[in-house]
């Protein structure tokens, strides 16, 4: 699996320059944050302890980023790098990274979640209508035991995504050069099920629980690659 890993950061380092325009490595804050929970200096981010300024949903901190939008439609590999490291005394879970189509309530096709202990699950939900009308979805496969660590450890973070134009897509996750989760989204087949119309990347931390944190993240940028399996 590490040799699949290298083959990958290898076509991302050679993509041509073009594959860095597109709209998913384009980022501002989501809704808004509270002051200073958000600070950027060249190509560092800074993400503090924020109440959720978002509508909808049940979680009260957020701190994030969000990229432009593209269509269900969109094909081919897109690789979210960058370099993250946190300082907290809290085990509270958090997302890390999402993918998201504006669904008010519930969570979205993607969520990238960083459990207590410090290890990856994946987890999305079909909405059904209003509100929390959900079925919560478990997408997690090959799980590891890597951690993230929350004592100011300098991780490389790695998330893979590969959208196969159905409004699906695949989603492989490294920490550390090390496969730590994967797993794979359909469209829902129940005929009540919200329909996305659109896809964006979200990047920061997003808990149900207020917590006091800092999470510096560095180099962050997404292309398209060419994936050698």
């Amino acid at each position: 699996m590490r040799v699949f890993c290298t083959a990958i950061l290898v076509s991302a380092m050679f993509w041509p320059a073009i594959a860095a325009a597109t709209p998913l490595d384009r980022w501002r804050t989501s809704c808004s944050v509270d002051k200073g929970a958000i600070t950027k200096k060249r190509n560092t981010y800074t993400f503090k302890t924020s109440t959720n300024r978002c509508t909808g949903g049940t979680f009260n901190q957020r701190a994030e980023l969000t990229s432009e939008k593209v269509s269900p439609t969109t094909r081919g590999a897109f690789l979210f790098k960058t370099s993250v490291a946190m300082n907290s005394r809290s085990d509270e879970q958090f997302d890390i990274f999402q993918i998201h189509d504006g669904r008010d309530g519930c969570a979205p096709p993607l969520k990238v979640q960083v459990a207590p202990n410090g290890t990856f699950r994946l987890q999305s939900a079909v909405k059904l209508g209003p509100g929390e009308n959900c079925i919560p979805e478990d997408r997690t496969t090959g799980r590891s035991d890597v951690k993230f660590r929350r004592d100011g450890t300098q991780h490389d973070l790695r998330v893979l995504i590969q959208f196969d134009g159905q409004g699906g897509f695949s989603t492989h996750v490294w920490l550390d050069d090390t496969l730590t989760v994967k797993g794979n989204y359909t469209t829902p087949t129940n005929p009540d099920a919200f329909r996305s119309k659109y896809f964006y990347f979200k990047h920061g931390v997003y808990s149900k629980n207020m917590f006091d944190y800092q999470m510096i993240s560095d180099g962050m940028d997404v292309k398209k690659v060419k994936v050698s399996q």
